[in-house]
């Protein structure tokens, strides 16, 4: 699920608007056709300061590939490419930037997963979250003791800003004897399914569309939100009507393909059905 995450921070639908704001910015076309450092950082900062979206950090090159500003914070993540272009559609310069952090991404995380997590550059914790501060230095062990409880770490590797990687390592709490015996396509459905909860008490139940756009990003189901008589209020991928009869739990057959069943009810009449694939 932090894999949804940082997918979505290299190329959701912010990351496109973000481009946009990048590439047709004329105070920073010119500076950096001019060559002007001092210009070209105070575009920069114009664009990362704007409140209208989000960039934390922005890298401009000229087209000769010098670095004109660098503006942003330090410990950045899931870095996008791009280039500009003059009105004749010249290449003029180039830049790297960024619409997450390391605290953002651990703030995301825990909001909406729930799992404590810590970010590493250069094997060195720069930021954690969950109510569990991991260890200092990158966990080496597929085991981490915090306090009184071991938790299985989880560790994927990510692109940093400018190059190189960072870390992220999740904490897993061990299962109960219970979860044990469960198979673990269950066990994810369930984790799926803590998902959906904690979504709907951020969004709340009135944005049915981006409640059902959300969820999808950050578990990769296939979401159907219908009231009490089976109607379909929205999904995700929009406009996909699903199957006709969604069950409440088991498995549907669905697209020639058999999928797990977690449905949520986010209001009184209307319930939320994710098809998670089995594997």
């Amino acid at each position: 699920m932090i894999n949804d995450i940082y997918a979505n921070e290299l190329g959701g639908g912010e990351v496109t608007r973000d481009l946009a704001q990048v590439t047709g910015s004329s105070d920073l076309l010119g500076a950096v056709i001019d060559g002007s450092r001092q210009a070209t950082l105070a575009a920069v900062k114009r664009i990362v300061y704007h409140h209208g979206w989000h960039i934390v950090r922005l890298r401009v090159l000229g087209a000769a590939g010098r670095v004109l500003a660098d503006f942003g914070g330090p410990y950045v993540i899931a870095p996008v490419a791009g280039v500009l272009r003059s009105a004749a559609g010249t290449v003029v310069g180039s830049f790297l930037m960024s619409v997450q952090d390391d605290v953002g991404v651990t703030k995301l995380e825990t909001r909406i997963v729930g799992d404590p997590i810590g970010v590493y550059v250069a094997g060195k914790l720069v930021a954690h979250g969950g109510g569990a501060r991991l260890p200092a230095n990158l966990p080496r062990s597929a085991a981490v003791r915090v306090g009184q409880i071991t938790y299985q770490a989880v560790s994927e590797t990510y692109a940093a800003f400018p190059s190189g990687t960072l870390d992220a390592v999740l904490l897993i709490r061990p299962p109960g004897l219970s979860l044990s015996a469960t198979s673990c396509a269950a066990v994810r459905a369930g984790e799926f399914g803590a998902i959906a909860g904690r979504l709907i008490t951020l969004l709340g139940p009135q944005d049915l569309h981006g409640y059902a756009f959300w969820l999808r990003v950050y578990t990769g189901a296939q979401v159907f939100v219908r009231d009490t008589d089976g109607v379909q209020l929205t999904s995700s991928p929009v406009g996909d009507d699903g199957p006709p009869v969604l069950p409440a739990s088991g498995t549907v057959s669905y697209q020639n393909a058999t999928w797990l069943v977690w449905s949520f009810q986010i209001a009184p009449a209307t319930t939320a059905y994710m098809l998670i694939a089995p594997n």
